[in-house]
């Protein structure tokens, strides 16, 4: 049986693949039902491990069994800062959100190597004029920098209140981020509250990743052009976009601050005298209500007592339960190119038909089947 046999692994690759993996010697004690100083043992030595327990160990760090191996650790992945400003009992990612880190970094290396320098080089010749700018306007909140930008991205703000629906508005700013900016767009199941997204942006190609539990594609919206405002001020950052966030930290109030101008312009901005009159606003613009209530308040059209009364309103709706949907089965390769957007799906895809890559790498970074690639 596996448990009988005894393994020796290089005991530096499992404290990185630990660490890399958001887990303590405690946590991981408790899942393999073992003492902790027996863990922490083997951590020492690499020493007489059980087959079994190595193959729980490598599922838990969701990594190959051979990485144990390996004669020195890899390079750890960058990770973004966090900018959640979190008490200190509360930082740190879950092993759930690390594992996306993890799988971001290893999509752009393949995007990197697969198009190659140059191409990402030229593609990214927009951010040299965004920084031409901002180092004129010092900040990206300026009018100059959110109107050059929508110019960038091809869509005015008559197309974006003809937008059918706020599905539809995600989907065609996704889209116009992904090909007109270079910027892969992923979304991903994290623990709910954990974060909103981060921006990934150490070097070409960059990342805008999105926590897609339970968040609403309004909220989506507003979070893709927070990070999108991280990457042009050349930060990678983990974040939460509430709006009123208590001891929220400047950069985050200032991506707020440009995500909210650049969706709703000061010239489309008006008073609001009722919720309703807010929800019919906010559906034009497709921005949740509590972007287009901020945006109003800013502007000083409506009083302190107006706005927190409102606010209290319409997080009260927020909190009513809604009849839930009817499920329908989705076909994985729908789920693939939704998570990973067309950009980057598109790319694995026609990397495998052209014998760039292999199948066994497509199939990996798409979570797919072969099948499911070969009727792609």
């Amino acid at each position: 049986m596996g448990s009988s046999i005894k393994i020796h692994a290089n005991p530096e690759l499992l404290v990185w693949a630990r660490e890399e993996s958001g887990l303590t010697p405690e946590e991981l004690a408790v899942k393999l039902h073992i003492p902790v100083d027996r863990f922490r043992q083997w951590e020492n030595t690499g020493k007489n491990i059980p087959l079994g327990i190595l193959k729980q160990v490598a599922n838990f760090y969701k990594r190959q069994l051979a990485v144990f191996c390996l004669p020195t650790p890899p390079p750890k992945i960058k990770k973004p800062g966090d900018f959640r400003n979190l008490a200190k009992d509360q930082s740190g990612l879950s092993g759930e959100a690390l594992l996306i880190v993890r799988r971001t970094s290893k999509y752009l290396k393949l995007a990197f190597e697969l198009e190659g320098e140059e191409y990402w080089k030229t593609k990214y010749n927009w951010l040299n004029e965004a920084d031409n700018l901002l180092t004129k306007k010092k900040n990206i909140t300026d009018a100059e920098i959110t109107g050059w930008l929508r110019n960038a991205l091809g869509i005015s703000l008559d197309q974006q209140k003809k937008f059918r629906s706020y599905e539809a508005a995600f989907k065609a700013w996704r889209n116009a981020v992904e090909k007109k900016l270079g910027i892969f767009v992923f979304q991903f199941p994290m623990p709910e509250g954990e974060m909103d997204g981060f921006s990934y942006a150490f070097e070409p190609p960059y990342a805008i990743v999105l926590n897609n539990t339970n968040n609403l594609p309004q909220r989506k919206i507003f979070t893709l052009f927070h990070e999108l405002g991280h990457i042009l001020k050349h930060q990678s950052g983990i974040c939460f976009t509430d709006l009123y966030r208590e001891n929220q930290l400047e950069m985050e109030y200032q991506c707020n601050d440009f995500a909210g101008k650049f969706l709703v312009p000061d010239n489309n901005v008006y008073p609001v005298d009722s919720v309703e009159e807010l929800t019919k606003l906010s559906q034009t613009y497709k921005v949740s209500r509590e972007v287009y209530l901020r945006r109003s308040f800013e502007n000083e059209l409506i009083s302190k007592r107006e706005f927190f009364n409102h606010l209290k309103t319409i997080r009260e709706i927020a909190k009513t339960p809604k009849a839930k949907k009817e499920g329908f089965a989705v076909s994985p390769s729908v789920t693939s190119k939704s998570q990973r957007g067309e950009a980057f799906y598109n790319l694995v895809v026609d990397a495998a038909y052209n014998n760039r890559i292999d199948f066994s790498t497509a199939t990996d970074v798409l979570n797919l089947k072969i099948n499911s690639i070969l009727n792609a």
